[in-house]
């Protein structure tokens, strides 16, 4: 008996996610939760559990714990966690080599490398004349490869957007490639209901439309964000209030 209440109490410590019984499908709603509550920093303990989880060893597995880096990384970095970014970049950097050794021709290792570059690069803008080159030709060959990806074309925009002109960056084809991924994956939006990378796509393309002094198309889409996902506090508290203030202004 005291065996049965000890394992008891070591599954609820351990939650849904423990080693026994959690599936993809599980992990891809774990990120997407921390992600709608503004706690992306924990996704780190979720992809290391991942990253040693045999139900993870698939090629989908792999690309979940990619991207979830990639995104992780990303948000360390907006939040000048330097430290955290490095470390978790590391990891990151290791696994894309690995991967991309397992699996040479898949389109997504090579965007998704090419954006860790990227964020590689913002860690250390020095090192941008060396590492540019590389990131770019990664990103463009995943883009010729597979150019209705979704994944792909969320990534390559990334490059062609955030990157400057002098080193082949183009906003507007960023943008361009933002709208062709959010098409694709409208088309199946059951699919995509819980995938954080289709809510921070919307995020991003909204964010594109206030930079660029748009307010009226970002304010659109910030309040789609709310309706579709009213518990993702960041659009309610701090973009959508941000891009109506910005339009008062312009007035």
């Amino acid at each position: 008996m005291k065996r049965i209440v000890c394992l008891l109490l070591l599954g609820a410590l351990l939650g849904p996610l423990s080693a026994w019984g959690a599936s993809l499908t599980d992990y891809r709603e774990k990120l997407y939760d921390l992600f709608i509550e503004q706690k992306i920093p924990q996704w780190s303990g979720v992809l290391s559990q991942m990253s040693a989880d045999k139900s993870c060893e698939t090629l989908d597995g792999r690309h979940e714990i990619l991207c979830g880096y990639y995104g992780l990384v990303g948000h360390l970095v907006d939040k000048k966690r330097k430290t955290e970014a490095q470390s978790n970049l590391k990891t990151a950097l290791d696994l894309a080599e690995k991967y991309q050794k397992l699996y040479p021709h898949d389109a997504r290792f090579k965007a998704l490398y090419a954006n860790l570059l990227g964020l590689k690069i913002a860690l250390s803008p020095l090192r941008a004349t060396t590492l540019a080159p590389n990131m770019l030709s990664s990103a463009r060959e995943a883009y010729k490869m597979a150019p209705d990806d979704s994944w792909v074309s969320i990534l390559y925009g990334n490059i062609l957007f955030y990157m400057p002109g002098m080193f082949g960056g183009d906003k507007a084809q960023g943008l361009t490639c933002y709208q062709h991924a959010r098409q694709s994956m409208e088309k199946n939006l059951s699919a995509n209901a819980h995938n954080w990378l289709y809510v921070q796509l919307l995020v991003t393309i909204g964010v594109v439309n206030e930079k660029n002094a748009h307010y009226e198309q970002a304010l659109a889409i910030y309040k789609n964000i709310m309706d579709k996902y009213p518990d993702y506090a960041f659009v309610r508290n701090v973009l959508y209030p941000r891009a109506q203030k910005a339009m008062r202004a312009k007035k």
